[in-house]
């Protein structure tokens, strides 16, 4: 009972602290603001995290998963690679520059950028990413040799345009699964002249 308890403490603090950081920005959540937030003292967040980093790098870093997993399992229902590819790029195409998933990504990876651990583990959390829609792209028909790179390309695009969808909502993507699976079941590669 009691480590369930202590769990589900921690639970709600990360929460919180995940939910804050997409609110207010990296730099502006305090332990006190995530215990207010998790309706618990202050001192049960140091009791439970070594420090403020800690605690918020794990805090985004596990709701990054999560939606990477959510993204992941959508990916799965879909019955072709057109109908997943539409899927991805529509979850980033609408996506509102205020959400505050999108908001706790983009100050997530702004703060790895200073910081080593964090940058390690999000760069595990996308790895994982790119795993897995390697394994979906394969599942489709993409090329085995192909399909590696086509989920580091792909991944890369998504942040990409959810970047670039903050700063012009209006950001032409029409053509975009198109020219994606032109791209993507093309077998014969050509040189690079670069």
């Amino acid at each position: 009972m009691r480590s369930e308890r202590g769990r589900n403490t921690r639970d709600a603090v990360l929460g919180a602290a995940a939910d804050l950081i997409g609110e207010l920005g990296w730099g502006r959540v305090s332990t006190r603001a995530v215990a207010e937030r998790a309706g618990v003292r202050p001192g049960l967040v140091h009791y439970h995290f070594a420090s403020q980093q800690e605690l918020l790098a794990e805090a985004a870093t596990g709701r990054i998963a999560a939606w990477a997993g959510e993204a992941l399992a959508a990916l799965e229902a879909t019955p072709d690679l057109r109908a997943g590819l539409t899927l991805l790029l529509e979850s980033v195409a609408h996506l509102d520059a205020t959400d505050p998933l999108h908001l706790l990504a983009a100050e997530t990876s702004l703060a790895a950028a200073r910081d080593p651990a964090l940058a390690g583990a999000l760069r595990r959390v996308v790895a994982g990413f790119r795993t897995g829609l390697t394994g979906w792209l394969l599942s489709r028909g993409v090329p085995s040799g192909t399909a590696e790179g086509s989920a580091a390309l792909l991944t890369a695009v998504l942040d990409g345009i959810a970047l670039h969808r903050a700063l012009d909502p209006h950001l032409p993507l029409r053509g975009a699964v198109d020219a994606l699976l032109r791209t993507l079941t093309t077998t014969e590669a050509r040189p690079c002249t670069q």
